[in-house]
């Protein structure tokens, strides 16, 4: 009798481990039959493929797996019994999606026929089903789903065999779900990293690209900004301290030629959401700006915009404008997305301080330059109407001294001397003028070929009276073979007057001044030189300024007008030559210039 009530106990244990066993080789073998995806949209293959793996195990089991997300809910694999696949609707009662997910274990079995007025049941009761078993898989929160299973006429050991099966099953399709889940959402962080990534990158550029242009590169800005985070508007504010605006500057992305594409935000509209950016400093995020009652809805209306980000743009605790990131899509953007606006904003402000700095700097230099403008057809008109009295001045002057008005005394000719002398000052002042005036203007200049031997020659001897005077020697050293240049003769002249009447303002008496001229392959070098008092380094950078005067003028107290090295830097830059100087302090000065060489046969030429 023991022996006989022992012997079910161990069919009833062997059975039982059997079936542990077949349960544990259907897990390694679900487990083991594919890779695991990283993109959930794949998961319905493996809710396929692991279904039919259970219905090979268990021949003629009714299966059917659903699936519920967001978009909504469907039948995605059954058994493929001709009977049960044209017979079964595809529907589960929504009380079997609620009792099967409150249920702790997320398990149900429901004896067949059921009480609860349900055709899919209904059908199964009339197939021959006395028992189906209900498992959850997922999470009700993102994709989840039931699996049915059910066999026809089974025994009571066979039902609970399928029943631990479809639990096994929807533990996998859980731990799947789970895991694909997690992938997904690494991926798609490693994505928007790596767009941000790019996107910084891509705005460094821009910024190193074009810094002298800061509207192209704020254009090229938002156009990255916007295909970053996939938006379909953004704009940078700057902040107008003369107009008390917030402005929307050129380039902005999405918004092109309708009413607020260049709008204006006064700093007192307390309503729109850029100024309050601005004045606090915070950044503003919507999902729904059109109704929003933070936001201006006309413009959000306008511009089709749901979504916005408003970030500040602010340097050295200076804010200086905002950025708006927008999007046709309500809660679209992110935390994610702030993060990197706020970090292009970083890298931007500085862009966008220099574009401020730019402008301010235009709008100066263009008053300047009205200013020098006014300036100079002042000079010139001055000094044309200065020139025709000091010539009549001059010549009265000259008739006095040649005593033709009569006999004069000591003093009196002391006293025209002195005039007579200020007046020739008054008149080199006037000729200078009008010499750079014409300059500045444009004069044209006749090219050929020039002797520039044969200048220099014919400026020593018009200096010599002067040299002697001063008791300064004078001397010209250039081969007789040195090539002609091409310039204009006239002005050539000018040039070389220039720089021999200065070297003989600053050479003491018993001084020598020089002019050497020398061939250099393609150019002519001519040096003037002098034993005067030299030029200080500070001065020399200047020294070619219109009326700059070098501090080391005090020491002879020469006369001149500081014109006379800007008229010869004038020449030489129409030349297309060059001209410099080197000095020191006590040592005397050698100012140089190089100019072209004539080409043989060359023509008269005109250059304006």
């Amino acid at each position: 009798m023991k022996m006989q009530r022992v012997l079910p106990i161990e069919r009833q244990v062997l059975r039982a481990r059997g079936a542990a066993q077949d349960l544990a080789d259907l897990a390694r073998e679900l487990l083991s039959s594919h890779r695991l995806p990283s993109d959930p949209r794949l998961l319905m293959d493996i809710i396929h493929q692991g279904a039919q793996r259970l219905t090979q195990r268990i021949p003629g089991i009714c299966l059917m797996v659903w699936r519920r997300d967001s978009a909504g809910t469907e039948l995605c694999y059954r058994t493929d019994a001709p009977q049960e696949a044209e017979s079964l609707p595809a529907e589960l009662p929504e009380a079997a999606w609620d009792g099967v997910f409150a249920d702790p274990q997320g398990s149900q079995r429901i004896v067949l026929p059921s009480p609860e007025a349900a055709p899919l049941f209904d059908n199964l009761a009339r197939l021959g089903h006395r028992m189906i078993c209900l498992h959850a898989w997922g999470r009700p929160e993102g994709l989840h789903g039931v699996v049915l299973g059910g066999g026809l006429n089974k025994e009571a050991d066979e039902s609970e065999r399928i029943c631990q099966a479809i639990e096994v099953l929807a533990s996998y399709f859980t731990s799947v779900t789970d895991i694909a889940g997690s992938l997904w959402d690494l991926y798609q962080t490693r994505q928007r990293l790596e767009g941000g990534l790019s996107a910084m990158h891509q705005v460094a550029s821009a910024i190193t690209a074009h810094p002298d242009h800061p509207v192209d590169t704020l254009s090229a800005i938002v156009s990255i900004i916007a295909k970053a985070l996939e938006a379909d508007l953004c704009a940078f504010l700057l902040y107008d301290d003369k107009a008390g605006e917030l402005v929307t500057q050129v380039g902005a992305y999405g918004l092109s030629g309708d009413e607020g594409s260049l709008y204006r935000l006064p700093i007192t509209n307390d309503k729109s959401s850029s100024i309050r950016v601005f004045l606090t400093g915070m950044p503003f995020v919507t999902g729904d700006a059109q109704s929003d009652p933070r936001v201006i809805s006309r413009y959000a209306k306008l511009w089709r915009c749901h979504s916005l980000i408003v970030v500040p743009l602010s340097l050295r605790d200076r804010r200086i404008g905002v950025m708006r990131v927008g999007s046709f899509k309500k809660d679209y953007f992110t935390s994610d997305h702030l993060q990197l606006l706020q970090l292009i904003a970083e890298e931007a402000v500085v862009l966008v301080e220099s574009a401020l700095l730019t402008r301010k700097l235009a709008e100066a230099n263009q008053k300047l330059s009205e200013i020098n403008k006014l300036k100079d057809e002042f000079v010139s008109t001055a000094s044309h109407e200065f020139k025709t009295p000091l010539t009549t001045v001059k010549g009265f002057l000259t008739v006095l001294l040649q005593g033709e008005a009569g006999p004069l005394t000591e003093q009196q000719r002391r006293f025209l001397k002195i005039s007579q002398s200020a007046t020739d000052r008054l008149t080199a002042l006037v000729s200078d003028l009008l010499d750079l005036s014409r300059l500045e203007a444009g004069v044209s200049m006749d090219f050929v070929p020039v002797s520039l031997a044969q200048l220099a020659e014919e400026c020593r001897h018009d200096h010599e009276p002067q040299a002697r005077a001063r008791a300064v020697h004078m001397e010209v050293s250039c081969p007789p073979s040195l090539p002609q240049v091409r310039g204009d003769a006239k002005w050539l002249r000018q040039l070389l007057d220039n720089l021999i009447s200065n070297a003989l303002k600053f050479t003491p008496a018993g001084g020598t001044v020089a002019i050497l001229g020398e061939e250099m392959g393609d150019v002519v070098r001519v040096t003037v030189k002098d034993t005067g008092v030299g030029i200080n380094a500070e001065d020399q950078q200047r020294i070619f300024d219109k009326f700059y005067r070098a501090n080391n003028r005090d020491l002879t107290n020469p006369p001149g007008t500081g014109l006379g090295l800007a008229i010869v830097k004038f020449i030489i830059d129409k030349h297309e030559g060059r001209v410099w100087v080197d000095s020191e302090p006590g040592k005397g000065s050698n100012f140089h210039f190089i100019l072209p060489l004539a080409k043989k046969g060359e023509a008269v030429e005109e250059v304006v």
